[in-house]
């Protein structure tokens, strides 16, 4: 094919219009419920290895079909009902539509003048997610590449703000900077005090009760013997919710703790914030409003294909004190503060037009399809914790889970808990391998657990009790 045919638009909706319909067929397919059609046809990654090196290498086929058949095939099938494992979308067509084009127009973000109205959805979207926080005027943030840099992207502010000189252009010096987060924070938080040359102590760690959810109380004496030891505590990161659990930190109090020391309040809501769409829901998050920064992924619950993430401040100007550099080919004025040239308060300057994927949603459905989505998955969640709580052989982390994510484990009173851990790594091990459930596991304490997020608001009971079945069957067989 030569290089014009490559751009041929005839050629172009040919290959749409074929790979739609495949797309399609194979949603219709999932939603049929049949037995032929596993959650994951499992390989290794020796065995994915190898047969990537013979597709590569196989003579191309006709059509789009035979180009992405592979795919559809061996990738880990997202829209399958008995999908119960890590918390990332199960993204609504509509919104793969919107990246189709998003990609094909693929505009730069990182500046007005080559992003101009994806850079100012951008504004959009966090002002109004700003809105339902309860922030005031001035309000504002940005989207970026998932909760990682989300959180890293906040931490950054903070630190600029808070640490009593400018930490971006003179380091930080010989002082000893930290924040405080719960146990059960993600392991996003510690990465990014770590990458800002923080160190071990720059993450205080504090207690959590039963729930999982961070004892507020505790937060008094963690300042103290950081204090003693000489560390600038500069805030305190509150998970909504934690990712191992699901449980949601207690904002209020963390805030009152905040105001009374003069310390900033991040809000890591990467999977949990999504509840400020759900009247039913919002609870969760009472105290936001006094918060300074938070992130939510828009890929987690709110149906949208990764990464989508926005970081939101409650003083918009915030921002722009993270970074400070010269960029001439980019804009004229660099110190002037331009909302409109994302590239001087985000650490992307080239990303993806990511804010067409919520627009798509926002605008087609308006934002009730968020909350509809989001109530479902915690009712199913709910339904579903009933059903382990009625079954003997059964132990849950969390009696009343607040989310969509689940901890259970087989128990039998012969065994340790060395057995017990052994016995449920073993058959989450093997579910995956059969590839007719798909779930994962996590530690709490000293102890392994199964882990499910229901994700999905096509599954159902049928799939809620084949798993318990399922486990308990193949927990006869290792055990």
């Amino acid at each position: 094919m030569s290089l014009s045919n490559l751009y041929d638009p005839e050629k172009f909706r040919q290959n749409g219009h074929a790979l739609v319909d495949q797309l399609a067929d194979y949603l219709l397919r999932l939603r049929q419920h049949s037995d032929e059609e596993k959650v994951l046809n499992y390989r290794t990654p020796d065995e994915c290895y190898t047969l990537m090196n013979e597709l590569m290498d196989a003579p191309a086929g006709q059509g789009v079909a035979t180009l992405f058949e592979p795919f559809l095939r061996e990738i880990i099938r997202m829209h399958h009902p008995a999908y119960l494992g890590h918390q990332t979308s199960v993204v609504a067509p509509l919104a793969a539509l919107s990246e189709l084009a998003g990609s094909l127009l693929d505009p730069g973000i990182g500046v007005f003048e080559q992003g101009n109205i994806g850079v100012v959805l951008e504004r959009i979207i966090t002002e109004r997610l700003a809105a339902l926080a309860g922030w005031p005027e001035g309000a504002s943030g940005f989207l970026t590449s998932g909760g990682t840099l989300g959180n890293l992207t906040a931490l950054l502010c903070a630190r600029q703000v808070m640490a009593g000189g400018d930490v971006w252009k003179n380091g930080v010096g010989h002082q000893q900077l930290a924040f405080m987060a719960s146990e059960q924070s993600h392991y996003s938080v510690e990465r990014a005090v770590r990458t800002m040359g923080l160190g071990e102590k720059g993450l205080i760690k504090v207690p959590v009760d039963r729930q999982y959810s961070m004892k507020p109380e505790a937060l008094e004496q963690c300042l103290r013997e950081a204090n003693a030891g000489g560390t600038k505590v500069l805030g305190v990161v509150a998970s909504s919710c934690a990712t191992a659990t699901g449980s949601y930190d207690p904002i209020g109090p963390i805030a009152d703790f905040c105001e009374a020391n003069k310390l900033w309040l991040h809000v890591d809501g990467a999977h949990g914030a999504c509840v400020l769409f759900s009247k039913k829901h919002r609870h969760l998050l009472d105290g936001i409003e006094r918060a300074d920064s938070f992130i939510l992924d828009f890929h987690k619950m709110l149906m949208t294909p990764k990464l989508v993430t926005a970081v939101v401040f409650r003083n918009g100007k915030n921002a722009f004190e993270t970074f400070h550099q010269k960029a001439s080919y980019l804009w004229d004025r660099d110190e002037e503060q331009e909302w409109y040239n994302l590239g001087k308060r985000t650490y992307e300057l080239t990303k993806s037009f990511m804010s067409i994927r919520v627009y798509a949603l926002w605008k087609a459905y308006g934002p009730a399809i968020f909350e509809e989505n989001v109530d479902a998955l915690f009712s199913l969640a709910q339904r579903f914790n009933e059903l382990l709580q009625a079954q003997p052989d059964f132990e849950t982390a969390v009696e009343n889970p607040e989310s969509n994510i689940l901890c259970y484990r087989l128990i039998h009173s012969d065994w340790t808990p060395e057995k017990t851990n052994e016995v449920n790594a073993a058959i989450r091990q093997r579910l995956v391998e059969e590839g007719k459930y798909f779930i994962v596991q996590t530690r709490l304490d000293d102890r392994l657990f199964l882990r499910s997020t229901v994700i999905n608001s096509a599954t159902g009971e049928a799939q809620m009790e084949g798993l318990i079945s399922e486990i308990r069957r193949l927990g006869s067989l290792i055990a």
